[in-house]
């Protein structure tokens, strides 16, 4: 196995990372809509579209560099999409915070994307990627509490062993630190 294949499938893996925390928060908010107040839906569908248009725009602006008309529509669209979906079963208010939150984050994602190749990439990457998995992992831990101050009984719990995460994912991104996600020889020729 080259670098190359090693590289593209350790950023599949962050990728797939990342996108996780992501899923469980939207399918949380989506199974206990009925025990979850409307502010509390505007918060999530603002977060996940916003978070979500961040990370995934910089990685698509890093590997689409030069082309920033299509980085940028393809992250406001991931974004946009997103934050539309989790605002959904909470009203309109929640469907438009959402999508413009996503179409914020897409934008700057991809902007940010397009920057960092003068600079170290995996650096930027992961620290978005770390900072994604946590604040996920605080609105899931957020959104159980409001879910067990209605008296309701949550399927799976982030609270009951916040540390496991922590630790987890603490060790997963120390591990990877000295692993390259993307090369710049092999994406780009300057």
């Amino acid at each position: 196995m080259n670098g190359v294949d090693l590289m593209s499938m350790m950023l599949a893996l962050l990728l797939i990372i990342c996108a996780l925390p992501i899923l469980g928060v939207m399918l949380l908010n989506i199974t206990y809509r009925i025990h979850l107040t409307t502010m509390h839906g505007m918060v999530v569908a603002m977060t996940v579209g916003m978070l979500s248009g961040i990370f995934f725009g910089t990685v698509i602006g890093f590997l689409l560099n030069g082309d920033l008309f299509t980085s940028t529509i393809i992250s406001i669209l991931i974004g946009l999409t997103l934050g539309f979906l989790v605002g959904i079963p909470f009203g309109i208010v929640s469907v438009i915070d959402g999508s413009v939150s996503g179409l914020m984050g897409g934008m700057m994602g991809a902007m940010l994307g397009e920057m960092i190749p003068m600079s170290n990439p995996d650096s930027i990457i992961k620290l978005l990627a770390f900072f994604t998995i946590m604040l996920f992992l605080i609105t899931a831990s957020k959104t159980e509490d409001s879910i067990k101050s209605q008296h309701v009984k949550v399927f799976f719990s982030v609270r009951k062993y916040p540390f496991i995460y922590i630790f987890i994912i603490a060790i997963l991104f120390f591990l990877l630190r000295d692993v390259p996600i993307i090369s710049l020889d092999n994406n780009h020729q300057h």
